[in-house]
Formats: C-alpha cells, sequence, structure tokens
C-alpha cells in the first residue's frame, strides 16, 4: 500500500498536480499508510517550490523524518533552489549549511546552485570558493558549472577574468558551449569592446556552433551601444544572409539605435519592417520612438504615433503616458497634458507624481489654478 502511496504522489507531481499529491500524503499519514519513499517526498519539495508555495515545500520536506524518510542531496538542492528563486535566500544558505552539519554530500547541481546565487549579488570570492571545492570533494565540473561562473564575471565586468576561467575550462578537457560564447560575446558587447566580442563571435563559428538570433541580437546591441551602425547594420543583413529570421528583440534594438541618432526615418522604416514580419509589436517598440519624438518636441509626430498604438492593438502603459505628459510638458501645453492625466485615470491607470507636478506647475504658470487645486487634491 504504502508503494502505492509512494507512486501515485510520483505521478500527481509529473502532471503538476501538486495539490492532489499533497492530499494523498495528509490520506496516508492519517491511515497510518505514509511510508512513502524519498522520490516522492522530493518530487513533492520540488512541485511545491515550483508552484511558488516554499512554506508548503519547507513542511513536507519537515515531515519526511517523521515518516521515515530521510531528506537526500536532491531533496535538499531543490527546496534551497526554491528559496533562491522565490526571494528567500538566507533561508536557502541556512538550509544549505544545515544540509552539510547533516552530513549531506552536495552533488553537482546543489554546487551549481549555490555557485549561481553567489554570482548573482557579486560575491565571487564565495563562488569562487565553492567552485574549487568541487573536483575535492569528488564532483565533477560540467560545461554548466563553468557558464553559471562566467555569466557571473560577465555580467559585472569581470570579462578578464571570465576568459581566464575559458581557459581553465578548455583545460579540463570541457568543451565550451554556444551559450558560453554567447555569454562572452554579450558581456564584451555591452562594455563596448567590440572587437573582443568579435573575437569570441567568430571562435563560435570555429567550433562548429552557427550563430543564433541570440548571438546576433547581442552583437547588434554591442555595435549600437557603441554607435557603430553602419557595422550593426552589417550584422544585421548578416543574420538575415544566414536565414536567421530578426527578432522583435533585433528590431527594438535597432529602432532606439536609430532614434538615438535622430535618425527618425530609418527608425520608422524599422517598426515598419516588423510590422510586416507578422511579429507581434509592443509597446516597448513604440516606447522608443515616442521617446525620441518626445525628446525633440515634435509633439504632432508623437501624437500621431500615440494614437495608432490603439489600431495596432496595442495598449499605452503608464510609462508611454507620462511620456506623453513630459513632452507635452516641455512645449508648454497644460491642457493636452490635463487631457492625458484625466484619460489616464478614465482607464484605471496611475499617472506617476512628476507628470502630475509638471502639469500642475504648468497650469499654475498659466493661472489655471482651479484646475491645478483638483489635481493637488487627486495626488
Amino acid at each position: 500500500m504504502a508503494v502505492t502511496t509512494a507512486a501515485a504522489v510520483r505521478r500527481l507531481c509529473a502532471t503538476g498536480q501538486v495539490r492532489s499529491a499533497l492530499a494523498v500524503l495528509a490520506r496516508g499519514a492519517k491511515s497510518g499508510d505514509a511510508a512513502l519513499d524519498v522520490a516522492a517526498c522530493t518530487a513533492l519539495v520540488q512541485g511545491c517550490c515550483r508552484s511558488g508555495d516554499v512554506a508548503e515545500a519547507r513542511r513536507v520536506f519537515d515531515v519526511m523524518p517523521l515518516l521515515g524518510v530521510a531528506p537526500n542531496e536532491v531533496t535538499y538542492t531543490a527546496l534551497i533552489h526554491g528559496y533562491f528563486v522565490h526571494g528567500h535566500r538566507e533561508m536557502g544558505l541556512a538550509l544549505f549549511e544545515e544540509m552539510r552539519r547533516g552530513g549531506v554530500e552536495p552533488n553537482l547541481y546543489t554546487y551549481n546552485c549555490l555557485v549561481g546565487e553567489w554570482c548573482r549579488t557579486g560575491e565571487f570570492e564565495r563562488a569562487r570558493l565553492l567552485f574549487d571545492e568541487m573536483p575535492v570533494k569528488g564532483v565533477v565540473r560540467n560545461v554548466v558549472s563553468y557558464n553559471i561562473l562566467i555569466a557571473g564575471l560577465c555580467r559585472h565586468g569581470k570579462l578578464k577574468d571570465a576568459v581566464q576561467l575559458l581557459e581553465v575550462m578548455r583545460r579540463e578537457g570541457i568543451r565550451p558551449s554556444m551559450v558560453t560564447f554567447n555569454l562572452l560575446v554579450d558581456g564584451y558587447g555591452k562594455a563596448g569592446k567590440m572587437s573582443n566580442a568579435l573575437h569570441f563571435f567568430n571562435q563560435m563559428k570555429a567550433s562548429g556552433f552557427p550563430p543564433t538570433a541570440v548571438t546576433y541580437n547581442t552583437l547588434i546591441a554591442g555595435f549600437c551601444r557603441v554607435r557603430d551602425i553602419a557595422r550593426a547594420i552589417r550584422a544585421f543583413a548578416d543574420m538575415k544572409e544566414r536565414n536567421l529570421a530578426p527578432t522583435k528583440v533585433t528590431y527594438t534594438i535597432l529602432i532606439d539605435a536609430f532614434a538615438k541618432e535622430n535618425e527618425m526615418t530609418r527608425a520608422f522604416e524599422m517598426l515598419s519592417e516588423l510590422e510586416k514580419t507578422g511579429l507581434e509589436v509592443d509597446v516597448q517598440s513604440y516606447g522608443v520612438l515616442l521617446h525620441a519624438l518626445c525628446m525633440e518636441g515634435r509633439m504632432v509626430e508623437a501624437r500621431k504615433l500615440f494614437q495608432s498604438m490603439d489600431s495596432k492593438g496595442v495598449k499605452p502603459n503608464n510609462v508611454i503616458y507620462d511620456m506623453m505628459i513630459y513632452g507635452y510638458g516641455r512645449e508648454g501645453s497644460s491642457y493636452k497634458a490635463l487631457r492625458l492625466i484625466m484619460e489616464m485615470r478614465r482607464i484605471g491607470l496611475v499617472p506617476n507624481v512628476a507628470s502630475y507636478c509638471l502639469t500642475i506647475r504648468l497650469l499654475c504658470n498659466e493661472g489655471k489654478c482651479q484646475e491645478a487645486e483638483t489635481l493637488v487634491d487627486d495626488v
């Protein structure tokens, strides 16, 4: 009967029916038929964590010894990961220490999870201590282990350390993956070091990995960041020649780059091309254009674009409205700004304090004190 209970719990967890699995556990506990195996309990802990209920996951974890089941390294790792994912960092770290005190040795996934968390907060000395401990404890590091640490180093601008780690990886006989190269292309692109980014882009191809849309997006974004629009466009063309369909991200990067260079005709051409591809045009794509128009004081064009959003099935959000209010504020159109505030409130959006203050100041400057007082009362 106990085997049946364990099998039922595992089956329900595998199909995402965590609540039903918990009910089976509760019935089994009540009837005395709760001798579940560790795999079933671990599945419950994982299921609860995936659904966001880490408190319930912990209750299952704590009840395991009462059911005669000792948590193993997989159970501990599942709960530690759940704590990290759902923002309970200290509880995750405390559980790791509890794991070690209990004599349960971390496995590859435990180490990867902990190294990733220390990297996320930029605490690389702690991350490296755990990373270096792995072979000492007999845990063989894999490409994911290296990628986690390389990703953290790149994200925090420690690019030389990331490249050194790549060399260590190769010396260990671990082949870099496409993810490894993408991380380095992205890291150097964000640092504006495009010759280095291209070096790893070419290394990727030489290693037999065809660049993906993600690779091209990072490369194009890097060229745009250093305002080398010509090379960004060449990369965009190369992407198409390789029969890689540009993504919404690709177009948004280029729209933003052209807008920042005040090349609005080309920015609108990119938006038009994006629309023709059948990709969903989202509020961000419009936002970068509206921001440029508002900053340039081209409010007639901004208003036209703003009004076209609804017909394209794109609903303006708070950021778009606040941007338009700022644009009207710059040109001194108090009533136009006021109308947008009223429109926002009517559709359930909340203007930010800056929009209120700007509009109130404009109204006061124009002697429209009654309207200004009404807004003050609403803030």
